[in-house]
């Protein structure tokens, strides 16, 4: 076995060989380090592409990662307003609750009918409470403060923590990269997307049980909600609402026993409910007047008309045309002073329109 390597050196034109003796082992230690060197810049290439799958995997997931927060945040935005038109139908089924009878109104007024036991003998004042509590449930503000929120945002760190490998300790270790961070944070979104969703699923199945509820008592009430003026009878404007004004005649503080609709002259007036007419003439302030009686002890007034269309004694429907909207009387300008009379007491004709 060859113990050493003979390097020669030859000049192409000049004398002289150069020639150099090198041992054995440092061509077997070169041969060996070379591969050791290749074999690293392999592990290292190797690894250099796995960091850059890595970099171009957090990028994209970072992307992903934004992308769903938007989501979730636009259907958060969807929620609220699914929230708000569900507002919206709890105070129309609370207005059809007081006008059937179901419900007492909570003004200090009281509505023309007191509350009568349904047919199963159940007192419908407890279905108050479920009312109210809709209006509870679909308040969302100060809700990271609730413990069913909490316990949802318990829950999603933790499957979050479970997908990400940090089951134990994840309290601390989610800070240790943005990402982490980035994942962690969609918790309190998931928790308030499940909260708002839970909290609207009952709303709605409690919505649907009331208005079930006032279906089954409508249908024995249907001569009773034919009498009961809930529309407006003329198309304009409220120009003056029930309650304390300045009487634009007087110059006082007067009781105004009814609401002001402002229309062009000629403007059909027509019957809220069904009734019958009492009183179609002229009187003293009000000009041309028509008085309707719908029972139940409910009337209607309207005053200053241009012209009258039913006589006295006239049975008539919804719908009805009753007069012409005009200046007569104790008048300012054309419009319908329209009121609504329980029991001989005016009321508030907007605790009756459903419009």
């Amino acid at each position: 076995m060859n113990n050493y390597y003979t390097l020669m050196i030859i000049p192409e034109k000049e004398k002289g060989v150069k020639s150099f003796k090198i041992p054995a082992l440092f061509f077997r230690s070169l041969a060996f380090f070379v591969v050791m060197l290749m074999l690293l810049l392999g592990i290292l290439a190797y690894d250099y592409w796995k960091i850059l799958q890595q970099v171009y995997e957090n990028k994209h997931l970072g992307l992903e990662n934004r992308q769903l927060k938007e989501q979730v945040q636009l259907f958060q935005m969807k929620m609220n307003a699914l929230a708000d038109d569900l507002k919206r139908i709890n105070t129309f089924e609370r207005k059809l609750r007081v006008i059937t009878g179901l419900e007492e109104s909570t003004g200090t007024t009281p509505l023309y009918n007191p509350l009568v036991p349904t047919e199963d003998g159940a007192d419908p004042r407890q279905t108050n409470n479920s009312i109210q509590s809709l209006e509870n449930e679909l308040n969302f503000t100060d809700i990271e403060d609730r413990p069913e929120f909490i316990n949802l945002k318990k829950a999603y760190d933790q499957k979050i923590a479970t997908t990400l490998g940090l089951e134990k300790s994840y309290n601390i270790t989610k800070q240790w990269s943005e990402l982490a961070r980035r994942s962690f944070g969609l918790s309190g979104d998931y928790a308030r997307f499940d909260y708002q969703y839970a909290r609207i699923k009952d709303v709605v199945s409690t919505l649907e049980q009331n208005i079930h509820h006032l279906d089954q008592h409508l249908l024995d009430k249907e001569s009773y909600l034919s009498s009961t003026p809930t529309l407006l009878p003329a198309q304009g404007w409220i120009t003056s609402y029930f309650g304390q004004r300045i009487s634009p005649h007087s110059g006082k503080l007067k009781m105004h026993e009814g609401i002001d609709v402002g229309a062009p002259y000629g403007t059909s007036i027509i019957a809220p409910a069904d009734g019958i007419i009492t009183f179609s003439g002229e009187k003293a302030g009000f000009g041309k007047f028509v008085q309707v009686d719908h029972g139940f002890g409910i009337e209607t007034i309207y005053a200053h008309n241009q012209s009258l269309h039913v006589r006295n004694g006239q049975k008539i429907k919804r719908g009805t045309l009753l007069a012409a909207v005009g200046n007569t009387g104790h008048s300012t300008g054309p419009h319908l002073h329209y009121e609504v009379r329980v029991n001989g007491i005016a009321v508030d004709p907007l605790y009756f329109i459903l419009e």
